[in-house]
């Protein structure tokens, strides 16, 4: 790894602050977050009553403070997130912030019990403290939440992807860069003039907008019901992190795309909850055929933002076939107020946001795919109301 950093010089502290409240919140789970010295740079979130009454007991506190120490250094080490027993019987975690080969710090957290047969394996990383004739902490210890090591390995990796997500986020705004940084990024580009309206259309990236909503919406989950539909919208949103992340690559394979769409459609009926339904019917054999990366993306958004009113039913259903040597890849929506000439104007209004318009998407496509390929909205195949937005591959690319 490279030079130590600031965690604050890469991400506001007071966001980072909120992000951990609110993971707290939707996952049950303590958190605080530390330098690469091990100093706290964030209060404590969501800590159980055990572990404070613990720290109440002489010795207690820094037998907890040498777990932190060893934990952090372990994730620091390996650079990949480290679940292990704590000295008081609960089982924490540590994870690691690199960002671009440089250790910023970590997440420490967890203060959970585990349900499963895997808590077994997991070592001690000091040796077992004399606490169970505490009464009151015995007491809280049994309080403690209950976790599977699957779901809490899937919390700890979705927290890691949210802040590095930050991070990131915040220094593509310019946020956190150097003088010279700052000097290159003000002198003009010819080169990255012309590629701009070439790629940009198919390049979308994830804004902070959707990063917000999404962490918005983890936490309404957690509040109405249990873990199961919150672990599901998080692990669908840590996919999307991951998917999106790559933002130099331009070629995916239609079933990484697709996989990526359905996880943006069940983020989506997380939201809606009936009112949305969706479903996708493509042969397996059509999977690994060559497609523009996160050209989805535009697509699932222009076709959710086609539907007006809140208690509208909303259908979304994704299918292809083979029109000769091409392959027709299919979104079909039943937004029956909205004609296929109107989608196509709202399709334009949508992708100014990214000063481009449908014309140019095309144009983005075939320069990746040749000439075959291209991007049309019509009526339907089945003749419903509603519209149809396909995408043309080609079968066999160049």
């Amino acid at each position: 790894m490279g030079e130590f950093k600031r965690i604050s010089d890469q991400v506001n502290i007071e966001l980072l602050q909120s992000i951990q409240d609110k993971c707290s919140k939707a996952m049950g789970l303590a958190f605080v977050t530390v330098d690469y010295k091990g100093r706290p740079i964030t209060r404590y979130s969501g800590f159980t009553d055990h572990c404070a009454l613990g720290r109440e007991l002489q010795g207690f506190s820094e037998m907890c403070e040498q777990c932190d120490a060893h934990g952090g250094l372990h994730s620091a080490i390996t650079g990949q997130p480290y679940i292990y027993r704590c000295h008081a019987d609960l089982v924490d975690f540590a994870v690691p912030l690199i960002l671009d080969d440089n250790y910023l710090g970590s997440v420490m957290g967890g203060q959970v019990r585990l349900t499963d047969a895997e808590e077994r394996e997991l070592e001690y990383i000091l040796p077992r403290a004399n606490w169970h004739k505490d009464e009151a902490m015995a007491d809280a210890y049994r309080q403690v939440r209950e976790f599977t090591y699957d779901k809490l390995l899937a919390s700890v990796q979705v927290v890691r992807d949210m802040i590095l997500y930050a991070m990131r986020d915040r220094r593509g705004q310019g946020e956190g860069c150097d003088a010279e940084q700052e000097e290159r990024a003000a002198r003009p580009d010819p080169e990255q003039a012309v590629r701009r309206p070439e790629h940009g259309a198919v390049l979308f990236q994830e804004g902070s907008d959707q990063f917000f909503f999404i962490m918005n919406l983890i936490t309404q989950l957690a509040y109405q019901e249990g873990a199961d539909r919150t672990g599901a919208v998080a692990l669908d949103f840590s996919d999307i992190i991951r998917y999106t992340s790559d933002t130099d690559r331009k070629l995916s394979t239609l079933g990484e795309e697709l996989d990526y769409a359905e996880a943006l459609l069940r983020i989506q009926k997380a939201w809606w909850g009936e009112t949305l339904e969706h479903s996708r019917s493509v042969a397996k054999q059509y999977w690994g055929a060559n497609c523009p990366f996160l050209v989805f993306r535009p697509i699932i958004e222009m076709t959710l933002q086609s539907f007006r009113g809140e208690e509208d039913r909303r259908r979304i259903d994704i299918f292809a076939e083979e029109s000769g040597k091409d392959l027709l890849v299919q979104v079909q929506a039943n937004s029956e107020s909205v004609t296929p000439e109107e989608m196509e104007n709202r399709a334009d209004e949508y992708l100014a946001k990214e000063h481009v318009s449908l014309r140019d998407l095309n144009r983005s496509l075939k320069r990746v795919m040749g000439k075959r390929c291209d991007l049309t909205i019509g009526h339907r195949s089945d003749g419903q109301a509603g519209y149809a937005i396909r995408l043309k591959l080609p079968l066999k690319w160049r």
